[in-house]
């Protein structure tokens, strides 16, 4: 059997990290098997759609390097791949199933509907006679429109019997059709439900595997029920527990970044980020936590798909950038760097005398420096005046006298360089009957705005004699 697998996305919001998931594991199933990935846009809902969340998506996609095999832009001879696109297709499957009698109008009133929702809670089943518009005649039905009344059209569900099938995260699942209620295939705006289309196109799109959330469990029997009235193949499904916060709740953008997009806007490595989300769901088997892209792609396996709610843990997922980031050669870091240090303005043009100080600033911080969103934050007073000052970090007068010395005798130095200022340094505090530390710590913050970061003294050096004299002389207060 040829495997195909799709992401469905309704363009509705952001690509949140739930949806990304299960992006993930789609793509991942299908290159681990050499099989096709699908990206479909699901715009039913007409009222919630956006242009502006369908571009939001493929761009979250690209991001995070799940590139799509068929789909916007890729016609693999199963398109169009937006559902809107895609309506003369539904309307003609439509036609034929109301013909083979597995759909009807229906015109119930909202009274009706409330009705029969209270006794199917209160009974947990529904009769036969729960339908009136189930058998109606076409005359029937022509006078109802003549009255002004509304409809939708709805599947047929069997009075009885199970649906059976076998998930490929939980096992055997069964429901009774008792319990499964006709549900609306198209709604009464013309467009077809969520339910309807995505089996529709999943069919004709010859989708061999539904990998997707367990909110999605109930619909299953109602959508192998079409796909048997469709004489189609039942695709196999397996449905992934949802995410959770660290207080065992749904994730939310309380619990930190929710969207793919925040993820890249705080400078995350995107390969960082599928790292993480592959291990929200899946088992390697072992103890081992980091992998690229490519090793996940070879170790990936249905069989390890976890039966339990994932926690999402925001320091874990941000060790994990780090360790990616440990990965990272020193030219791509520096060449990230300063992307985020020209996108806050703090350098412009292409200088440099600024890159190289850049890239040996970031080779003195090594693996101290673990996430881009670090900086602007903590290395723009290597380039910059205009650089904030760690709130943590106070001067008081005597600081401030010793750094006047201090300045004195830097600026009376023959070369400034990180062994000539620390012997200047030394010297001055054991002179001043003073611990070196005593100068040390306010010059560091001084110098740099900063109560942490590379050795002091090559700071300086990279700094520069003229702006660190002029921070001693003169230090930003927070």
């Amino acid at each position: 059997m040829s495997i195909r697998c799709r992401f469905a996305p309704s363009p509705t919001g952001t690509l949140h990290v739930g949806g990304a998931r299960t992006a993930l594991f789609n793509w991942l199933y299908a290159r681990s098997q050499k099989g096709v990935f699908v990206l479909r846009i699901e715009d039913t809902d007409q009222e919630r759609s956006t242009d502006e969340s369908h571009q939001q998506i493929l761009r979250a996609m690209q991001w995070l390097g799940l590139d799509w095999d068929e789909g916007p832009g890729k016609d693999g001879g199963h398109g169009p791949y937006v559902q809107s696109e895609r309506l003369s297709i539904y309307q003609e499957k439509i036609a034929e199933l109301k013909q083979a009698g597995v759909l009807y109008e229906d015109f119930s009133t909202p009274e009706e509907d409330a009705s029969r929702k209270a006794k199917l809670e209160a009974e947990g089943v529904l009769a036969p006679s729960d339908w009136p518009y189930r058998d109606l005649d076409e005359a029937a039905r022509e006078k109802l429109r003549a009255e002004g009344r509304t409809s939708t059209v709805r599947v047929r569900m069997p009075d009885d019997g199970m649906i059976k099938w076998t998930d490929l995260v939980h096992g055997d699942m069964e429901f009774q059709c008792a319990v499964l209620d006709d549900w609306i295939a198209v709604k009464s705006d013309g467009f077809p439900t969520y339910n309807f289309a995505c089996v529709i196109d999943d069919a004709l799109m010859e989708i061999s595997h539904v990998l997707r959330g367990d909110d999605h469990v109930s619909n299953t029997p109602r959508q192998i029920h079409l796909y048997k009235m469709l004489d189609r193949r039942v695709p196999k499904f397996g449905h992934m527990p949802m995410i959770l916060g660290p207080d065992k709740k749904r994730l939310s953008k309380r619990h930190g970044a929710a969207s793919v997009e925040e993820f890249r806007d705080d400078q995350w490595l995107p390969e960082a980020v599928v790292n993480y989300l592959a291990l929200l769901g899946w088992s390697p088997g072992n103890d081992q936590e980091f992998f690229t892209v490519q090793q996940i792609i070879k170790k990936f396996s249905l069989k390890r798909l976890n039966h339990t709610a994932a926690v999402f843990d925001y320091e874990k997922a941000r060790h994990l950038n780090g360790e990616h980031m440990k990965q990272m050669k020193p030219q791509a870091k520096a060449e990230w760097a300063w992307r985020v240090l020209s996108d806050a303005g703090v350098v412009t043009g292409d200088d440099a005398d600024d890159k190289r100080r850049l890239g040996e600033l970031l080779k003195l911080l090594g693996n101290r420096f673990s996430h881009f969103d670090r900086t602007v934050p903590h290395l723009s007073a290597y380039f910059t005046d205009d650089y904030t000052v760690d709130p943590e970090g106070t001067l008081d007068d005597d600081a401030r006298a010793r750094l006047g010395k201090l300045a004195d005798a830097y600026e009376g130095l023959e070369a400034f360089d990180a062994a000539t200022c620390e012997q200047a340094l030394r010297d001055l505090a054991e002179a001043e009957g003073e611990k070196a530390g005593a100068f040390i710590h306010p010059t560091r913050f001084a110098a740099t705005g900063s109560t942490s970061g590379p050795s002091l003294f090559d700071a300086l050096a990279l700094l520069g004699r003229e702006r660190v004299v002029q921070r001693l002389r003169a230090p930003k207060s927070a």
